[in-house]
């Protein structure tokens, strides 16, 4: 499955996701350059590290671990200040639903790159007035 993203997408965005659904490997790096920095601090539930090398090994277990997965936006992108947050969902073949989650990713205004990524795990409960 070919994950749809969006033209007017933030382009380190672009880049941050096509690199979670690389199939060849080799090319996940390639992608990270482009979009990460080199001190990029990522973070979520079950992980914490600091660097483009860890990262990618990461990604590189996401996809020896799940071949058939695909990462898609669950939602638009909200922006401010040079910080975007979106859901995202990851599906395997054919469609399941694995996990849910959202980003907050924060983008360093003079290089342009990634330089930190809050993952979140599953989604919130709506609550208060219009719930």
């Amino acid at each position: 499955m070919t994950v749809s993203i969006p033209a007017d997408a933030p382009v380190e965005l672009q880049h941050y996701l096509r690199m979670w659904n690389e199939r060849d490997l080799d090319q996940i790096r390639v992608h990270l350059d482009r979009c990460v920095a080199d001190d990029c601090w990522w973070v979520d539930p079950l992980h914490q590290h600091t660097g483009r090398d860890p990262l990618e090994a990461q990604v590189r277990d996401f996809r020896v671990n799940y071949p058939d997965a695909d990462l898609g936006l669950g939602s638009n992108i909200d922006s401010h200040n040079g910080r975007h947050r979106y859901e995202w969902y990851i599906t395997s073949t054919p469609g399941e639903l694995l996990l849910r989650g959202f980003d907050v990713v924060t983008v360093d205004e003079e290089s342009g790159m990634i330089n930190r990524v809050d993952g979140f795990f599953g989604t919130l409960d709506r609550i208060g007035p219009g719930a």
